[in-house]
């Protein structure tokens, strides 16, 4: 018997090592992105949504959907859900629809991945959010308005081949509560700053002459509330036009920011 065992033991010691597999061999970093998010779009179409338009892009699938009142857009990246925006929503109570705004978009990293920008229907007009996915499925806000531009900023147009847009806001402490103003923003030296190129240039020109143009002729009918709202907003623009700009670093190639 002390033979028998003593020639098992033998035999184990012997025997080859069962090989033991990696678990970095079954480890996937993130999600399929079009699996996943034909999976969400499945669930809302269970709960009653109606699927708008779908973007399927090389990392990353966005889509909008309606329920009635009820309106969200989704971008899902190889992180899973990256980015939804939905109405209603409390912290937003003047936005009543949001949906994937039409082509084109911009990309404004030039990174091949054409951006996503989301259409906000307020009540008297629709502002524009623009992100981007970036290559590790992290969403991120392309532009922020500098807070001294003024109060409920609303980006009305992006131009889809250079870095810049339309901006809207109302005028800070005015007498006349619906005083806005629009002026273009272009992207520099990876800050954003009031256009001051030739063609933003004439633009400016033409709001001001517009509303004085439209000032003489509130005062000319009587209309004093029209004639305070005008004048509030040829002084928001000039100063405006007239303020200093931001300390901005050099650029390296002398092109403007993508």
């Amino acid at each position: 018997m002390r033979g028998f065992i003593l020639c098992c033991a033998c035999l184990v010691g012997c025997a080859q090592p069962e090989s033991v597999q990696d678990p970095l061999d079954y480890l996937r970093i993130g999600v399929d992105p079009s699996g996943e998010a034909n999976a969400i779009i499945a669930d809302l179409e269970a709960h009653g949504f109606e699927i708008g338009r779908r973007i399927d892009e090389r990392d990353f699938v966005a889509f909008d959907a309606a329920r009635g009142p009820d309106t969200t857009v989704r971008v899902v990246s190889s992180r899973g859900p990256t980015l939804s925006v939905q109405v209603p929503d409390a912290r937003w109570p003047e936005r009543l629809w949001v949906e994937l705004a039409p082509d084109p978009r911009p990309d404004f990293d030039r990174d091949g991945r054409r951006d996503v920008v989301v259409a906000i229907r307020e009540r008297d007009r629709t502002c524009l959010a623009w992100a981007q996915v970036d290559a590790d499925g992290y969403a991120s806000e392309v532009f922020r308005p500098r807070s001294e531009w003024g109060e409920s900023p609303c980006v009305m147009e992006i131009d889809a081949s250079w870095p810049r847009l339309l901006l809207e806001v109302s005028v800070p402490d005015s007498p006349a509560p619906d005083a806005r103003v629009q002026f273009p923003v272009k992207a520099i030296a990876r800050s954003w700053v009031l256009d001051d190129s030739p063609s933003a240039n004439a633009r400016w020109d033409q709001e001001l002459e517009r509303r004085k143009q439209a000032v003489e002729e509130a005062k000319a009918r009587g209309d004093l509330s029209t004639v305070d709202r005008l004048q509030a907003e040829l002084a928001w623009l000039d100063q405006l036009r007239k303020a200093e700009g931001p300390v901005l670093e050099p650029e390296a190639d002398g092109e403007e920011a993508r």
